[in-house]
């Protein structure tokens, strides 16, 4: 039972049948094994946990576990098959396609890849003001040899004879694919909407637009083309605050049970609060209250700016220091060697962010996300790197398993963050998580 329930939750986690019908059999399998490694190891670890005996773990791996993927590739063809089928049996609805010759040769191809047998393609409609039959024709003949099945779709109308032709022929639905240099035919919208045809508008103009995430929603009463930098589903956003909320209080347990050890040693070496407070920047320049143990001096702020102008990092967005003075215990020798402290060893170890957990709970932080930076910082951000703050910060984050404090250039900082932003999943959250764990026990990139 508890291997069933596994199972359903890594599912919808990594939402392994989303776009099933794209998917070759190399990818179905490359997805299952993902999926299997989740399955297994979250079972090892319920089995482990439960001091399961060893033959249990032993069946699984020779006999439960090839079962496993064997029969579950067997039914994720299965399934594909039968939407193949229905869709080539069943939903094999009419489509009329209306658009100009000028867009034939980008925007036919494109439909054709993406049809997967949907729609019976009932004829093309000349769209524009001066509609050209052998223009079309023209554009058409390119297409022969990679698509053969341009040959069997008829020119059957222009903008004028659109609506006639419709009155007079069976359609289920219209593709209509708006120039960027026409106006939008309402009218005709209309008139075809009047008679129960349903009617897909592309608005081929927001192609240009940079952004990967383009979704029709309502707001405030108006249709709208909402475009943004990153998409997250309610469902996911659901799912990540529960991961915080989860991860938040393992890790907030470890930090009190952390605390009498940490804060004495921090407060014997430089005598003051063994926590350390400072306002950030959050989602969509939020301000809020980070946390952290301590591990610089008191008059490690007042310190900031004479260091930056002698390192001459003064007009960078990021100051990192080698050797920061600053840290309690951190001196250089006579011998020219640096001597690290508890300071260093917190820093390295990155026990001065289990604080952070507590900004998860309050929902200030995520688990993962963006390094949220300081007021001066962001007040010399440029347009473009204000992007990295779309999202709400997080503990770690694409940046820092990518290299933690060796990557220097703030510009390689804001692509890594927008590239998460832009790609984000669970699934690539998992891999972070898992991915800190290992820079953490390694110290790699650690300063």
């Amino acid at each position: 039972m508890e291997s069933i329930l596994v199972n359903q939750i890594v599912m919808i986690v990594m939402d392994t049948y989303h776009s099933v019908l794209h998917h070759t059999p190399w990818d179905e399998m490359v997805r299952l094994l993902a999926q299997t490694g989740y399955v297994v190891l979250i079972l090892l670890v319920f089995r482990l946990l439960s001091q399961a005996p060893e033959t249990d773990l032993l069946r699984i791996t020779l006999f439960a576990l090839p079962l496993y993927v064997l029969t579950c590739y067997i039914m994720r063809q299965a399934y594909k098959s039968f939407l193949k089928k229905k869709h080539h049996i069943l939903n094999r609805y009419s489509l009329l396609i209306a658009l100009e010759a000028s867009q034939i040769p980008t925007v036919i191809p494109r439909i054709l890849r993406s049809n997967y047998g949907t729609y019976r393609f009932s004829g093309l409609a000349i769209m524009g003001t001066d509609p050209s039959e052998e223009e079309a024709r023209n554009a058409l003949r390119p297409l022969w040899d990679q698509y053969p099945e341009v040959e069997t779709i008829p020119i059957v109308a222009t903008a004028d004879t659109l609506e006639q032709y419709l009155t007079n022929n069976w359609v289920d639905e219209v593709y209509l694919d708006v120039s960027p240099k026409a106006d939008l035919p309402v009218s005709l919208i209309n008139s075809l909407m009047r008679m129960g045809i349903t009617i897909h508008t592309a608005l081929t103009n927001l192609d240009d637009i940079e952004s990967r995430h383009k979704n029709v929603e309502w707001i405030c009463g108006h249709l709208t083309i909402t475009t943004s930098l990153g998409y997250i589903t309610g469902r996911d956003v659901f799912l990540k605050r529960i991961m915080d909320i989860v991860g938040g209080l393992i890790g907030s347990l470890i930090t009190v049970l952390l605390t009498p050890f940490l804060g004495l040693a921090i407060w014997l070496s430089d005598p003051g609060p063994i926590f350390f407070m400072q306002t950030r920047i959050g989602e969509n320049g939020k301000k809020f209250q980070m946390y952290k143990f301590r591990s610089m001096y008191m008059d490690a702020e007042a310190r900031k700016e004479q260091l930056a102008q002698t390192s001459g990092q003064k007009d960078q967005l990021m100051f990192k220091l080698e050797h920061d003075p600053r840290i309690i215990g951190q001196k250089q020798l006579p011998n020219g060697k640096w001597k690290k402290g508890i300071g260093g060893w917190i820093r390295d170890l990155s026990l001065d962010e289990l604080p952070q957990f507590f900004n998860v709970l309050k929902g200030d932080m995520s688990l993962v996300g963006t390094r949220p930076p300081t007021l001066d910082e962001w007040q010399r951000y440029e347009p473009a790197h204000r992007s990295r703050m779309s999202t709400r910060p997080g503990i770690t984050g694409l940046w820092q398993v990518s290299g933690r404090s060796k990557i220097r250039d703030f510009d390689t900082v804001v692509r890594l963050d927008r590239e998460y932003i832009e790609n984000w999943s669970l699934k690539q959250d998992i891999h972070i998580l898992l991915k800190t764990i290992c820079v953490v026990i390694t110290r790699r990139g650690a300063m």
